[in-house]
């Protein structure tokens, strides 16, 4: 076995395997799978150790090759962390508004950070520095392996950890892996599992005309998902969840079942009650949620959690 082929064995087997915690509540069974447990904190380690294995064993990169990501902070920690490990180097373009603790997490894991959005770079000039470089840009947002590594991945892993009995799987889009991959695995093996789509109020995906939709950070604002548009239809419904609905959803998860989840978890969570308030989804359901990141890396959120407790 190659050193490469023996450090890739190395990515996966740290990667997955994570807890899923049930907890009744709200008229409801609410099955949270804990994603914050992978190596950086987020299931975006698995679309991560997905897009690079795949480049390294289609030959698009060897040890000593740049490659690149944009990213809000979660997948450029995950690509970060992956392509050190096999030898890489990482350049990770992010958005400027992402927190400070992405930032740093970044750069822990030995990315190069380069600034997009706001007075950083635009997406179309980080997508000519990474050609300029000769990076492999693995381009998340349109990249088969995303939607793939939660089909064939973590779908698996949740239909084991609910002995095959899901009624529902409610889930943020932003790239839109996650819920059409999951999504997708669950109606093949399951049949009659609600798939639904979160999305901040606002959002094209919702059908929304606006111009200034509500912004949670991790799910798409503005645009529809290269790969929502080509696995979307898997979707039942998308709910759109304001912005104070979400850190809504994320206190209630805290304080609640004691998962301390960040805002696309909560805007999951605060669709999910509502859907079952309108009757929508069946009392009693079983209904999976992925908490994708941790609150501890939203320092505004965690303060303005302060704020609700001490007012």
């Amino acid at each position: 076995m190659s050193d490469l082929s023996r450090r890739l064995r190395i990515l996966r087997a740290a990667t997955g395997r994570t807890p899923m915690r049930c907890f009744k509540t709200r008229g409801a069974e609410f099955c949270i799978k804990i994603e914050y447990a992978n190596p950086t904190g987020s299931h975006k380690d698995r679309i991560a150790v997905n897009m690079i294995a795949a480049a390294v064993r289609e030959g698009h990169l060897k040890p000593g090759d740049c490659v690149a990501e944009i990213s809000s902070g979660n997948t450029a920690a995950a690509v970060a962390w992956a392509a050190r490990l096999l030898g890489l180097r990482p350049l990770l373009f992010v958005e400027k508004r992402a927190s400070e603790i992405k930032k740093l997490i970044i750069s822990s894991m030995g990315g190069e950070i380069v600034e997009i959005g706001d007075e950083g770079l635009t997406r179309e000039a980080a997508v000519e520095e990474a050609q300029r470089r000769g990076c492999l840009l693995l381009d998340q947002m349109s990249n088969e392996y995303n939607h793939l590594a939660h089909y064939h991945w973590t779908a698996v892993e949740i239909l084991e950890q609910t002995d095959w009995r899901v009624d529902a799987f409610v889930m943020g889009i932003g790239t839109g892996g996650t819920v059409t991959g999951v999504g997708r695995r669950l109606r093949e093996e399951l049949g009659n599992t609600l798939i639904v789509g979160v999305t901040p109020r606002g959002s094209p995906l919702s059908g929304s005309q606006s111009k200034q939709p509500d912004t949670i950070e991790g799910l798409s604002s503005y645009a529809v998902p290269p790969l929502y548009q080509r696995y979307g239809s898997v979707v039942d419904r998308v709910e759109p969840v304001a912005a104070r609905d979400a850190l809504k959803g994320v206190a209630s998860l805290l304080h609640e079942t004691g998962v301390a989840a960040g805002p696309s978890t909560g805007a999951a969570f605060a669709a999910a009650v509502r859907l079952v308030e309108e009757g929508a989804i069946d009392r009693g359901s079983r209904i999976v949620i992925v908490a994708a990141d941790s609150l501890t890396r939203y320092p505004e959120v965690m303060r303005s959690l302060v704020r609700r407790v001490t007012h």
